[in-house]
Parts: C-alpha cells; sequence; structure tokens
C-alpha cells in the first residue's frame, strides 16, 4: 500500500509540474511513525502527514502548489510520541 501511494504522489507531482521543482516523492526506511500507517515526512518544514490514502493525493499536492498543509492529516505531537 505505501509503495503504491507514494507512486500515486509521484505521477500526480509530474502531472502538475512540480516533480523537479518543488517536490520528490521519494521511498525512505523507517519513520518510526507505525501508529499512523502510511505517513509522509514534508522537508524543510519538518511535518508528518499520517494516515494517508491514495485519494488524500490531490489534496496533498494542491497543499504543496499552493504553500500550506493539509492539516487533518498532520500528526499531533502525541501521535509522534506513540511512534
Amino acid at each position: 500500500m505505501a509503495r503504491a501511494s507514494r507512486l500515486v504522489l509521484k505521477a500526480a507531482l509530474a502531472a502538475r509540474g512540480l516533480a523537479k521543482v518543488k517536490a520528490r516523492a521519494c521511498a525512505s526506511s523507517c519513520l518510526d511513525q507505525c501508529s499512523s500507517g502510511i505517513c509522509i515526512l514534508v522537508e524543510p518544514d519538518h511535518f508528518f502527514y499520517g494516515r494517508v490514502k491514495p485519494e488524500d493525493v490531490p489534496e496533498i499536492v494542491d497543499g504543496i502548489d499552493n504553500g500550506r498543509r493539509v492539516e487533518r492529516l498532520v500528526l499531533t505531537p502525541e501521535d509522534l510520541a506513540r511512534g
């Protein structure tokens, strides 16, 4: 599921022309956030999106393009503490 979500994100970024200038969707090793399902670490702003589903990707890409977070997906300090 995580691989499929990353591929959907990569394709959406490329389709919007953002992949080479604003964002990259890269695989990573463990982010220590297993309790929050599929996660995306956003850098350099250093926040996490959690419980990400492929259907969330358009909203995430809109947020990247417009410089705003998708607050409903942002992990709270409590979420992060659970790991």
